[in-house]
This record gives C-alpha cells, sequence and structure tokens, in this order.
C-alpha cells in the first residue's frame, strides 16, 4: 500500500503515477509489467518511486484496491435504486451488469482485473487475496441467505455451489468481453438469460416446474402412479 510520502504528493504527481501504473497494469500482466516504465514516462528517479510505495507489488495492490472501489461504487449505486424488495435476481442482474459496464466506463482498470483472473502464477493470486477480501462473494452468499430465508430460493440448494455457478458464468462473460469477443450489447441480454436459468434452478422445486413430494427431476412417475406433467402445466 502507498506510502505516507505518497499522500503528501501533489495531486497532479499522485494522479500522474497513479494514471501510469494503471495503463502499464492494464497492457500487461504483473510479471511483465515494468516499473522502469511507469518511473520513466512519470518522468522521476526509479528511487523515488520505493519512497511512495514498497515495491512493485504494493504499487500493483494500491491499483487492484482502487480498481476494486470503483466496481463495488457502481455495484451499489446500482442496488440502491432497487429498492427493499428487490428479488434475488433482480439484485444479480443490476450488479453484474453494472461490473460488466465498467468494460466501457473504466476499460483499464477492467483490463487489470481480467489480467488478474488470466494469471497462472498462484503465488501471486493468493498473496493478492490475501491482501483483497473478496467482498463479491460474500455479498452473493448474503443475498441467497436471504432469499433463502424469504422462501424465494429452496432451501436445499448449496449456497456454495450456486456462488460456484454464478461466479463461473459471469467471469467468462467479462473475459469474452475484454477480449473484444463479445460487444456489452451481447453480453447483457446472455446475462439475463443466465440468470434467468439460474433463477428458475434456484426456485423452490415445485415452483420451477420439477414437481414436489413424489416426483424426481427425469418426470418418472414415483410409487404413486403420479407424473410431474400436471406440474408443468
Amino acid at each position: 500500500m502507498p506510502r505516507r510520502t505518497f499522500f503528501n504528493l501533489p495531486e497532479d504527481k499522485r494522479r500522474l503515477i497513479t494514471d501510469l501504473a494503471i495503463e502499464e497494469f492494464a497492457a500487461h500482466t504483473y510479471h511483465k509489467a515494468s516499473l522502469s516504465r511507469i518511473v520513466a514516462r512519470a518522468g522521476i528517479a526509479k528511487g523515488s518511486i520505493y519512497q511512495y510505495f514498497a515495491g512493485k507489488f504494493d504499487l500493483y495492490l494500491y491499483i487492484l484496491e482502487l480498481a476494486a472501489r470503483i466496481k463495488l461504487e457502481a455495484i451499489d449505486k446500482a442496488i440502491s435504486g432497487l429498492g427493499p424488495e428487490a428479488t434475488l435476481y433482480d439484485r444479480l442482474m443490476a450488479a453484474t451488469e453494472a461490473s460488466l459496464k465498467l468494460a466501457e466506463t473504466h476499460p483499464r482498470l477492467y483490463a487489470i482485473g481480467m489480467n488478474l483472473l488470466r494469471e497462472t502464477d498462484k503465488e501471486l493470486v493468493s498473496r493478492v487475496m490475501e491482501r483483497l477480501e473478496p467482498k463479491g462473494d460474500n455479498v452473493f452468499l448474503d443475498w441467497l441467505q436471504s432469499a433463502v430465508e424469504k422462501g424465494d430460493v429452496d432451501p436445499q440448494v448449496s449456497p456454495l455451489a450456486a456462488s460456484y455457478m454464478f461466479s463461473a458464468v459471469t467471469m467468462r462473460l467479462g473475459q469474452d468481453l475484454a477480449d473484444g469477443r463479445l460487444s456489452l450489447d451481447e453480453a447483457l441480454p446472455l446475462l439475463r438469460q443466465t440468470l434467468d436459468i439460474l433463477h428458475r434452478g434456484l426456485r423452490p422445486r415445485d415452483e420451477a416446474g420439477f414437481g414436489g413430494a413424489g416426483t424426481d427431476l427425469t418426470g418418472e412417475t414415483d410409487e404413486t402412479g403420479e407424473s410431474d406433467e400436471t406440474d408443468r402445466e
């Protein structure tokens, strides 16, 4: 994290160093990013940067924290407009849409996040995650538990399994968006369809069309001879 001397710098110099670091980490993975390039473009001696940060990793963490803060602010703003009666689906859609839109509003910060997701150095990722609390997963699990308590989600569904599914899908959408394989206009309908599938799967079984007691997920009849076809009507 930045040393006190960094915050004592004039605002324009702090912004210059921050902006150049964002450009460098957006264009390169952590190990390929160069502290020398950053300080050369900033017009400062390389030794000076160590007065502001302990090293490249501390500067990297600072930029990641900035990206995370902007992302959380965008999500909080999107969620705050939903109101207290918002469903789990409403919250997930609003939060993920706000997150994906950062690819257009803050493309470099978004690219840094994607670079971290693609990182093959597991030790580096572990060090980053130890320093940056993964708040997103905790929020999702809180929303899921609240939906279970309200009867909107099947209590037999594993919150962790649902979290894995949600994270995997949104991560893939984010990567395709960052790599240019999808535009935002293409990604958002896919997000809505994906969340609709997840939403249907999370609902209590009799509401989701999977049948209640006496039926299984294949639509086969049980010992009572009753089929779940009536539940599908």
